[in-house]
């Protein structure tokens, strides 16, 4: 096969992964064919750079199918001209498009030979740099391979052993040991000499584990039980911060605080689209006595000021002490703003409300409520492993609020969502999500959605979840084996290429 034909291929693939396997479609199984093809690509290119290049083009047309939808917050919501939008947008997948590069580079530059060894190189080589790309310039973990094994895959059970990580490992080193056998079909090679027991065993080894920790339950399921109401105002991302807006919004929320029947009732991210100094106070003491009324709290999304700084924040309002939790991680371009001074011309044709926050502290106690101990996350927190892992194992539930309207009728509801599912089971943790347009839902231990409310409706979701306590594998060691064994995957690599460097010398 030629170049071309071997350059789209890899970009059929990379776009055939990210539509099929992640939600809303989610085809688990799609990445074990289609990054098999890669890296049957990868082992058979020419030379480094070659394979850089099938890598680069899996990877792009990977992000702009998967998350080419930043556009839409750009455009539509943020002012941006739709030329500017895309290219802007394009820039973006190019950038996270560079890591899978990096791992097909150094696999084929490492020049492993033999399924075993090549699978081993290219699993810690994707793994690793999946993991750089969810931690620089303050990390974008979304469209992590190993989210498409969440919830209840075949292969899943990995998920609260290792991580999201671990499952990006796991699918990796199936495929890199696939990609080989594909490439060798037509060739005499070390796969075709090896028996078949042998290869029978690798296979065994592999599925081994992930088939046995589905078996198991690692934390207790017996908590607390707490009557929960989700608020899904359903305002549209176009009149959210209309200030001619504000007080039909306001008249929505309390309409649906008043129709909820749980003991603890969750407003949406920014609910109160307005500092909280600046809401009637009227309209806040109507929220806490209707509360107090239902003997209920409420938990509210609302931006707070304090000593200068603004906060993206939840409160809660009702029988209990008054608490808050401020918003860690924030969304680069829209909640914070990066080299201005380099990039003004870009900022100069962008207008994102709020877009001024600070950071709240990482070590804030857990919001008590209802019994619980809420492991709160606002926005896109929930796709950050660590962000969640933040409140363990304290936390009993957790709590998403969001607000996905910014990125229109795209696939990013139904991503988010799938992000979410994977925390609660790496964590053996119930999760909860109130989000403006949706989708709101309810997430058991196991990352399975139980109930949900779909996007584009006004509606409370009435549910009772039950606590849980204990520890699973993940919560206790973190990403830190799976970077050990990434590290030492990469080690093999650097000796095997520095071996043969020396054999090439001495010839």
């Amino acid at each position: 096969m030629n170049v071309s034909r071997s350059i789209a291929l890899a970009a059929s693939a990379g776009a055939a992964t990210a539509y099929l396997s992640f939600s809303p479609m989610a085809w688990w199984f799609v990445p074990y064919i289609t990054i098999a093809v890669l890296c049957a690509l990868v082992y058979g290119a020419a030379n480094v750079r070659r394979a850089a290049l099938f890598g680069f083009a899996f990877a792009l047309a990977f992000f702009v199918v998967g998350v080419g939808w930043v556009r839409i917050s750009l455009n539509e919501f943020g002012g941006m001209p739709i030329a500017m939008a895309w290219f802007a947008a394009i820039v973006f997948c190019s950038y996270l498009a560079l890591f899978p590069m990096i791992a097909c580079a150094v696999s084929a530059w490492a020049k492993p030979k033999g399924p075993l060894f090549f699978s081993f190189v290219f699993a810690s080589a994707w793994t690793f740099t999946e993991y750089l790309r969810a931690h620089l310039f303050t990390g974008f973990e979304w469209l992590s391979i190993g989210a498409s094994q969440a919830p209840s895959t075949l292969f899943s059970g990995i998920i609260p052993l290792f991580g999201g990580f671990g499952a990006s490992f796991f699918v990796a080193l199936v495929c890199g040991f696939a990609g080989v056998i594909i490439r060798s079909a037509n060739h005499t090679s070390s796969v075709q000499r090896s028996s078949p027991l042998r290869l029978a065993l690798v296979v065994a080894a592999l599925l081994a584990l992930p088939l046995g920790s589905k078996l198991l339950d690692f934390t207790d399921q017996r908590g607390a039980t707490t009557r929960v109401s989700l608020l899904q105002g359903n305002i549209a991302q176009s009149l959210k911060w209309d200030p001619e807006r504000f007080q039909s919004t306001l008249v929505t929320y309390e309409k649906l605080v008043r129709e909820a029947k749980g003991e603890l009732i969750i407003l949406p991210e920014t609910a109160i689209p307005t500092l909280l100094h600046r809401v009637p106070p009227e309209y806040i003491e109507r929220l806490k006595q209707i509360a107090k009324d239902k003997r209920a709290n409420l938990l509210v999304g609302v931006p707070i000021e304090d000593k200068g700084k603004f906060f993206n924040a939840a409160i809660s309002l009702g029988v209990e002490p008054e608490q808050s939790y401020r918003k860690v991680h924030l969304v680069p371009f829209g909640e914070f703003m990066p080299l201005q001074g380099l990039l003004g011309w870009f900022y100069r044709n962008l207008q994102i409300p709020m877009s001024s926050f600070a950071s709240g502290s990482s070590d804030q106690p857990l919001m008590k409520l209802n019994g619980q101990s809420l492991g709160i996350s606002i926005c896109y927190e929930d796709a950050f492993a660590r962000d969640v892992h933040r409140t363990m194992p304290d936390a009993t539930l957790l709590v998403n609020i969001s607000n996905d309207a910014w990125f229109g009728k795209s696939a990013a509801a139904e991503q988010h969502l799938q992000l979410a599912q994977l925390r609660a089971l790496e964590f053996a943790r119930p999760m909860v999500r109130a989000n403006n347009t949706g989708i709101t839902a309810v997430i058991d231990a196991k990352g399975r959605v139980t109930q949900r409310i779909d996007s584009w409706q006004t509606s409370i979701l009435e549910t009772t979840v039950q606590g849980a306590k204990g520890y699973t594998p993940y919560m206790v060691w973190g990403d830190l084996p799976m970077l050990l064994v990434c590290l030492a995957g990469l080690g093999v690599g650097a000796a095997r290429r520095w071996s043969a460097g020396k054999r090439t010398s001495a010839s």
